[in-house]
């Protein structure tokens, strides 16, 4: 396959969604240190209750909304689900959110190609992914190799599956089956982490 040349500006947004995702992550972890969230998550839990279904749904929402436009780290989104919600049904919350954002970001790229994808990263790293994955014979392979590292950022993979010839449900299985074991590893990790501190 060759090599899909995407004239990008080095989209700004993502500069100020970075600088943006900083503040509000410092001012998450103050609030749950001053509220001693992260060694008692239960009485977390227990605040995010009163929402009744409303909880879970906002976070699979954002955590979707995530995937196309990262304002927290993935990793980081995780364990603050886990920590809302309980070890668990945090980190199916997570996936659920990452599943829908996931497909809707392959769907976006397949269907409108290098004009949407122009939008979402600069050429330089999209030439990375691109002559890596793209060149190959082996593309599903790969992809599924990144997708179960966490060695690359899944949203751009995502992204640019959608330019190649996958399927749409192999891509989806892919996901389905290499993403959640590094994702709650990843996040869980950090959970455990942030309560010794």
């Amino acid at each position: 396959m060759k090599s899909r040349s995407v004239k990008s500006s080095n989209p700004k947004w993502k500069t100020i969604l970075l600088i943006f995702g900083t503040i509000l992550l410092f001012f998450i972890v103050y609030y749950f240190f001053r509220h001693n969230y992260f060694r008692d998550p239960k009485a977390l839990q227990r605040v995010i209750a009163k929402a009744g279904v409303y909880g879970p749904l906002v976070f699979i929402v954002f955590q979707a909304f995530q995937v196309l436009f990262p304002i927290l780290p993935g990793g980081v989104l995780g364990s603050l689900a886990m920590l809302c919600f309980g070890t668990w049904k945090g980190f199916f919350y997570s996936y659920i959110g990452v599943l829908i954002g996931s497909s809707i970001a392959f769907l976006l790229v397949r269907k409108y190609g290098k004009r949407l994808l122009r939008h979402f990263v600069d050429q330089k790293t999209f030439d990375k992914y691109d002559q890596k994955l793209q060149d190959s014979k082996n593309f599903a392979k790969l992809f599924a190799i990144g997708i179960f590292l966490p060695v690359a950022p899944d949203d751009l993979l995502c992204m640019i599956a959608g330019l190649s010839s996958i399927s749409f449900w192999k891509f989806f299985w892919i996901i389905v089956i290499g993403k959640p074991i590094s994702s709650f590893f990843y996040s869980y990790f950090i959970v455990k982490i942030m309560g010794l501190i």
